[in-house]
């Protein structure tokens, strides 16, 4: 009998960009998808309708400590959440959000993807070495998910 497998993986690729628009550094991680995010894209698809994007918002912190399965939302938070552009692609998923001049500013080590703009559920979690991110610097992630 023949046996069909989903796996869900994630990547996010980091570029932070200084005020003339120079990318000062970049960096491509993977990351885990976390058992309540899975639980949710389940849900999620079995609704009779769906509202808005699917995990739309995009959220850092900085504490790097690693992520578990368990994980429900980022360790050390900062205060705001960007909603990215959602698109997909044959089976990848993508979300890409940018952290403009004053927002999150500091040590970032850790990023999550989540369903809404406060709270919510977290479909992933990663934690990294840190990005130092200037007043002025815009940072932009591209989150990507995919299902092989």
């Amino acid at each position: 009998m023949e046996q069909e497998t989903i796996k869900i993986t994630g990547h996010i690729n980091f570029k932070l960009i200084d005020e003339t628009g120079a990318i000062k550094e970049e960096k491509d991680i993977n990351n885990l998808v976390v058992t309540a995010g899975k639980n949710y894209l389940a849900a999620w698809l079995a609704a009779a309708s769906q509202a808005g994007y699917f995990m739309q918002y995009i959220a850092l912190g900085s504490d790097d400590t690693a992520p578990q399965a368990t994980d429900t939302q980022l360790v050390s938070e900062h205060p705001t959440r960007v909603a990215g552009t959602v698109t997909s692609s044959t089976n990848v998923w993508q979300n890409v959000a940018s952290f403009g001049p004053g927002v999150n500013t500091g040590q970032i080590k850790e990023a999550g993807l989540f369903s809404i703009a406060a709270v919510g559920t977290m479909l992933a979690r990663q934690a990294f070495s840190v990005i130092n991110k200037a007043a002025g610097d815009t940072l932009q992630v591209t989150w990507q998910i995919t299902l092989s």
